[in-house]
């Protein structure tokens, strides 16, 4: 698979042009008027996440190849019962003293609800965007899930979350957004759901067989479904087809050369909200996928990992590792480290970020003797 650059504000900018199949950007500035909300500040969220049973969440680091440091709440329940998790997020090479974008987090809800998220930030603020929403979201689920249905509680915390940054981060999140993958499941009964905006992927796969069983799909603009809505909502959407058949789209307010989003839907990206670009998520009951799976697993994964490898080779690595009779977890780690040496040798001056999330009830780590 061809290695090339995230969406164009991962450069930490905010317009530019191609060079190849980059986009080198330039600087720019703006701010949004958001509607009025009641505020949540960061004592308040860290006072949700110690009444849960268990909240994890990723600080990002700016040293290049580094993990990223993460804060832990909640109950002293690190995983439950039966379940295995990992959770790896790792900063690329773009250039001095730049942050990784990229956040994660896990929750073990009182009412026995599981949420992993996964962020990618793009934009001057990215990092600030990404960490907020993987805060938010299972606080924004908390909220809901007693009185809705997944299929309507995982929109709803999307939009909340969204309308969260137009109050509390209003000029971060004008030029600057994340991209999301969330995955739920409920520990007792196994009703699992993924809901995601952007290109952070998430995947269900078999340990015991190595085949996918489901695959989300990336929400690019020159997918015919996403170009009409941003088409009718009046963007400018530039697409770039090679001689290979890889298609490449940006989206940008008209006649502006700003801000050349690779990605069709997100949080923040305020500047193109009118434009069609959103924030609403795509939802997925994966509940019988995961029943028909001998051993079901999870991996979740940004797009830093996913233009390096498709989903099936990263099952591989844990499907494999399993076979051989090795420690599974540590196969997210290596997910990144792998991922990061493909870069470099493809791009040579330039690693994105990378963030992998590995999740599977433990008893399916091990070969059945």
């Amino acid at each position: 698979m061809r290695l090339f650059h995230g969406d164009a504000s991962a450069q930490r900018s905010l317009s530019g042009h191609w060079q190849g199949r980059r986009w080198t950007a330039s600087s720019s500035t703006a701010t949004a008027v958001a509607p009025p909300k009641q505020r949540l500040f960061a004592r308040d969220l860290d006072s949700w996440a110690e009444s849960v049973l268990g909240h994890v969440h990723s600080r990002p680091s700016s040293e290049p190849y580094s993990l990223s440091p993460t804060r832990d709440f909640g109950g002293n329940v690190e995983t439950p019962e039966d379940w295995s998790i990992s959770l790896r997020s790792a900063a690329g090479l773009k250039g001095s003293a730049s942050p990784n974008q990229d956040a994660f987090s896990y929750t073990l809800l009182r009412c026995g609800w599981i949420v992993c998220v996964a962020c990618d930030g793009h934009g001057e603020q990215g990092e600030v965007v990404a960490e907020r929403v993987t805060r938010m979201l299972p606080l924004l689920l908390d909220r809901h899930i007693s009185s809705m249905s997944l299929v309507d509680a995982l929109p709803q915390a999307f939009l909340d979350a969204q309308a969260d940054l137009e109050q509390c981060f209003k000029t971060a999140q004008f030029y600057s957004g994340a991209t999301m993958a969330v995955f739920c499941i409920h520990q007792d009964s196994h009703e699992a759901w993924f809901a995601h905006a952007g290109d952070s992927l998430a995947v269900l796969g078999d340990l015991a067989t190595g085949r996918t069983h489901f695959i989300t799909k990336e929400h690019k603009a020159h997918n015919p479904t996403e170009f009409r809505r941003l088409e009718s909502c009046g963007a400018q959407v530039i697409k770039k087809r090679y001689e290979d058949g890889e298609v490449v789209s940006r989206v940008f307010i008209p006649r502006t050369g700003v801000p050349g989003l690779a990605m069709s839907r997100s949080l923040g990206a305020g500047c193109l909200k009118k434009f069609g670009v959103v924030a609403d998520p795509e939802v997925h009951d994966i509940s019988d996928h995961w029943k028909k799976c001998i051993a079901p697993c999870v991996v979740m994964a940004t797009d830093g990992l996913w233009d390096t490898m498709d989903p099936e080779e990263a099952l591989v690595e844990f499907a494999g590792r399993r076979r051989r009779g090795l420690q599974v977890l540590p196969g997210a780690e290596a997910l990144v480290r792998r991922s990061q040496k493909l870069w470099i040798e493809s791009e040579g001056d330039y690693c994105d970020d990378v963030t992998v999330l590995f999740m599977a009830p433990s008893a399916g780590l091990q070969v059945q003797q």
